[in-house]
């Protein structure tokens, strides 16, 4: 089953319209207006979720009047791209078991070895290094701990 184009870009600005009402209606329920201490909490999100509104609406009226020949991709074109996501959302569902460093770590090792060509061990290298100096930089030099594992836990962090 191939979709088309228009189709996509059509439940694209209905998507965007749906999240846009959704800022919209987050906005509504705090104070949106002018204090005199300068903008209250809901004025920047109201505004920003009206124009984003406005942005999808004009979205959709030209995807609905336009005819936009062939289909939105092929089936190895919609492969190539799951091959990306699916291990991109693994990798995000897992993160809250097993941390942010430990998940990137087998994920950047996974995709280097899939898609990069890269052999098993300098595959896994290459996560190992990527996950310790985010590792630093992130949890001791700027001071902001990001998701825990367990080996986090058993090293003491």
């Amino acid at each position: 089953m191939m979709l088309s184009r228009r189709s996509l870009e059509i439940s694209t600005a209905a998507t965007l319209a749906a999240f846009a009402g959704a800022v919209i209606a987050g906005a509504l329920q705090l104070d949106t207006g002018w204090a005199s201490t300068g903008p209250q909490s809901g004025y920047v999100p109201l505004r920003l979720g009206a124009m984003l509104l406005a942005v999808s609406l004009l979205l959709l009226v030209q995807a609905a009047r336009t005819a936009s020949p062939g289909t939105f991709a092929t089936r190895e074109q919609l492969a190539r791209c799951l091959a990306l996501l699916l291990p991109t959302l693994v990798m995000v569902f897992a993160m809250a078991w097993l941390g942010t460093y430990l998940t990137a770590a087998v994920y950047l090792a996974f995709m280097a070895r899939r898609h990069g060509g890269l052999g098993w061990g300098r595959a896994a290298a290459l996560g190992l290094v990527a996950s310790v100096v985010t590792f630093l930089t992130f949890e001791l030099w700027f001071g902001v701990p990001l998701a825990k594992g367990p080996i986090e836990t058993w090293l003491g962090y």
